[in-house]
């Protein structure tokens, strides 16, 4: 059985099937199981991922019907082998001490989760993989300050899936949910609860490729809503687990994402759109533990409670006191 099963989804990009697989292949780490799931692709990636299964054993291929990250994510780990668990996106690459490093370190630790830092680089940027420029420093942490970590400029490195190895169990009773964009978050939270010992080490070990049309640099479109409802889940999440300051900074967090996208939608999308309403009900749901918010004013209370009651007004009143004082000079 492999130390670590590798699961990358594979989704028409097959311009950067090779230099992602490649950068797996070529680990000082061998044992691991690379498990590339071929999420009905409709140009060559399907037959890039079957060569790499022919000239090396390590390489398992899943061919199935299109359904999304999670749903390849999800059969990557029916199909895993391996004592833990990691992610590559199949646009990106990795450092070739990558999983050496993770590995020896949820060794030494006896950890659940390994974190290392990204690093952004550019479509066709080159990066030399095999240097490292960044000081080692370890920090072990428990659920709780795990957790914090997603309320801090750090949060994005302890929600991607893909900068990290987990000790399988912890996807026992875990999976992706499907039918979101952003699937990662709504599990990131799940596991950092159930892990007892989580590692972070600050080295810059995964490249992420920032390339147009990618869904992160894609114009706006419905399903980014997912964010709100999902973060709304967080928040349920830590109630449910009664972890009062981690709920309160996940209402906050939802407030800030439902209000920039409620704002960015509605430059789209007609208010009286059903979808508009969905995500109005959300804050409307949400209301009560909004307004006994410890962290805000009275100020913030009354706006929220005029949101409440209508978006319109809410809007005119807003602006209205929120208008420079010169402006409001005869």
């Amino acid at each position: 059985m492999a130390k670590i099963s590798i699961i990358v989804p594979v989704y028409n990009l097959e311009k950067f099937i090779a230099k992602c697989v490649e950068s797996i292949l070529s680990q000082t780490f061998t044992d691991f199981q690379l498990i590339l799931v071929n999420d009905g692709s409709t140009d060559n990636s399907g037959k890039l991922c079957d060569y790499y299964a022919a000239i090396d054993q390590r390489v398992k291929v899943i061919h199935k019907e299109n359904g999304g990250v999670a749903s390849s994510r999800n059969a990557g780990l029916t199909a895993s082998e391996g004592k833990y668990i990691g992610f590559v996106d199949n646009d990106d690459y990795i450092h070739e001490s990558m999983y050496e490093i993770l590995y020896n370190t949820a060794v030494i630790h006896s950890s659940d989760i390994v974190v290392c830092d990204f690093k952004k680089v550019m479509e066709g940027q080159f990066i030399d993989i095999s240097s490292l420029q960044n000081p080692l420093s370890v920090r072990n942490m428990n659920n709780i300050d795990a957790l914090n970590q997603l309320y801090t400029e750090n949060g994005l490195t302890f929600v991607c899936p893909w900068n990290k190895i987990y000790k399988r169990e912890l996807f026992d009773d875990i999976k992706y949910e499907e039918g979101f964009i952003n699937d990662d978050e709504t599990i990131a939270h799940k596991l950092l609860y159930e892990s007892d010992r989580t590692t972070y080490i600050n080295l810059q070990l995964y490249y992420y490729v920032q390339r147009e049309g990618s869904q992160m640099n894609s114009p706006f479109n419905i399903k980014r809503l997912d964010a709100v409802y999902i973060l709304k889940s967080r928040a349920l999440f830590f109630k449910e687990k009664n972890e009062k300051d981690l709920q309160q900074k996940a209402l906050k967090h939802f407030l800030e994402k439902f209000f920039w996208y409620y704002s960015l939608a509605g430059i789209h999308i007609d208010r009286k759109n059903k979808e508009m309403k969905k995500l109005k009900s959300t804050f409307d749901s949400s209301f009560f533990e909004l307004i006994t918010h410890r962290e805000f004013g009275w100020k913030q209370k009354i706006y929220l409670t005029l949101f409440r009651i209508s978006p319109s007004m809410y809007d005119v009143i807003k602006n209205l006191l929120e208008r420079p004082k010169q402006e409001m000079k005869p």
